[in-house]
Order: C-alpha cells, then structure tokens, then sequence
C-alpha cells in the first residue's frame, strides 16, 4: 500500500529534490566558451555547466544552497514523499503586489520524477499550496510559468496575462533623474509594489533572487555586473535593478519596482542609467502590449494563469 506524505523541504533533502528536477532532464549540454552547446554526460559537467541545464537543482550542492536561501527570504518549499522517497517537489513564494494580484501566492516550481508522474503527487503538492494560500489570506493564486496549463485549468486556474522578453538597446539622454545605491535589505523594503519590469515569478521572488549573493559564487559569474539603484524621476521613486547575463556581457535584464506604471521617461532613465554602466542592451520581461519603437519583442514568452480567492 503506497504511502505519500506532504511536508516542508529541508536543506538535507537537496540530493533527493535534485534528482527529481535531474529526470526530467532528456539530454544534458555542456557550452562552450563560444556560446555553442554540445551533447554531454553528468559527470563531465561543471556546477556551473549543469546550472545552465535548469537552475539551481541539477547539482545537489547548489541545490541545497538554494533552498537554504529560499527559506531564509520565506519562501515556501514543500515535497512529496512516496513510501519515503521523495518524488516531487513545489517552491511558493508569497507577496503584497498592487491589483489584479493583491496579496499573492505564487508557485514558482513543481516537478515530479518523470518516471513517478501520473500517481497523484502534484495534485496533492497543488491541495498544500491552496492550503497554504487560504492560511495567508491571499486574494489571488498565480503561476507565472504554467507548463501543464490543462493541469491548472482543471484547478481553477485561468490565463490572465501573457508575458514577452523584449531586447532595447542602452541608450544615453539628457534627463533629470537621480541614481542612488539600492540597499541589500529583504523584500519588505518594496513590499506593496508593483513589478513594472522583470516578472518572471512574483515581486518577492525576483527581489530576493536579484539580490547580491543570491546566486552561487560559481568562476564564471564572477566580474558580472549587478547594478542597484534607487531611481527618482519627477518625484517618482523606483528601484531599479539590471543584471548582467553570463552568457552575453554587456547585456542585463531588467527588473523595476515602482508604485507608479511605467512611463516613457521613466524608461529613458532607465536606458540612460545603463548605458552610463556600461551596458549596451537590455532585456525587459513585460506584458506582450508593452510598446517601444526601439524594442524587439524576441521568443522567450510565458502565460501566466491565475486564480483568485479572498478578497
């Protein structure tokens, strides 16, 4: 008689969780110092290398240093465990966002052993994170990356946006805005506001994980740039944060966290404040109306599902 049990994920529990984010993997890459992939096994793979195969979870060790960091900035991460063997796991992340997503609980990851799905364990990791939803008295239910959508669907969950990476060239301008240092403090610091640039999960997950040592200290990344600043422009304060990719410097995406929606000038600033970092593009995560005649919208596209609850 199987016996599944849900509970919170510890640090110990890494090995476990990367395995089950590793099955899901059909073929392993390793790039090169060009940018060119080539087919690979495991083992001849760098921490870093097997990071660009799917985050934080394909190597035990950075797996356990992300799940400590996620704690620690009061995420939510819960497994599945199958006669005591873990075979799925689901990270959730809550914030206080301005509306349609009010006081928001986001599920950022939920995996099950590809050779274990089928048996009930998501179902159950989704009936825990409603659970935990209903606790925090959140108005709304989000999924940023919603891979299965019919999964979702039959849980209540509907489309409410879509979501496109767009390219912009870094570009200087004559404006009067100021910069200054953005501290290295918790999410509560913008807690409220709204994610104008840059959702890819909800506001408090891509605050912390744009914070300085929030990523492992692999070789590769180190020299990278990460710029954060306080922005003001006409008596509007934003925080502004642009990252630079390791795959291609020079280029950084872009996250914004304002109480005001974005406005042209405010975007020039941010353009302006680049350049003057010595970055030449940009990537922006934005709603697909987002209109700019110097952005190209590119591939990289999300829906995101959404459902609401108390309000």
């Amino acid at each position: 008689m199987k016996k599944i049990i849900i509970r919170p994920a510890v640090v110990a529990d890494a090995p476990a969780i990367s395995a089950v984010h590793c099955s899901t993997v059909e073929r392993w890459l390793a790039q090169d110092a060009d940018g060119v992939e080539r087919p690979a096994r495991y083992n001849d793979l760098t921490p870093f290398q097997r990071w660009l195969n799917g985050g934080p979870w394909m190597d035990a060790e950075t797996c356990a240093g992300h799940l400590k960091r996620l704690v620690a900035a009061g995420g939510y991460p819960f497994v599945a465990e199958l006669n005591g063997r873990i075979l799925a796991e689901a990270e959730l992340t809550l914030a206080d966002e301005p509306a349609p997503f009010g006081r928001n609980l986001n599920l950022a990851v939920l995996y099950v052993h590809r050779n274990h799905q089928g048996q009930g364990l998501g179902s159950l990791l989704m009936q825990k994170a409603f659970e935990l939803a209903d606790e925090q008295n959140c108005e709304t239910f989000t999924i940023a990356h919603a891979e299965a959508p019919d999964f979702y669907f039959k849980r209540g969950l509907r489309q409410a946006a879509i979501y496109t990476r767009f390219r912009l060239s870094t570009q200087t301008a004559n404006l009067n805005y100021t910069a200054e240092p953005l501290p290295d403090v918790p999410y509560d610091l913008v807690r409220g506001w709204g994610l104008a640039l840059g959702r890819y999960q909800n506001a408090a997950h891509d605050w912390e994980r744009t914070r300085p040592d929030s990523t492992p200290d692999f070789p590769e990344w180190r020299g990278l740039r990460l710029e954060r600043y306080w922005l003001t422009l006409d008596g509007q304060r934003s925080a502004l944060i642009l990252e630079e990719s390791p795959r291609f410097p020079g280029l950084a995406d872009v996250f914004l966290f304002t109480r005001s929606p974005l406005t042209p000038g405010l975007l020039a600033a941010i353009r302006d404040r680049a350049a003057r970092s010595g970055l030449t593009h940009l990537h922006c995560f934005a709603p697909s109306d987002f209109k700019h005649p110097d952005a190209t919208a590119l591939d990289y596209v999300h829906r995101l599902f959404l459902k609401r609850l108390h309000s």
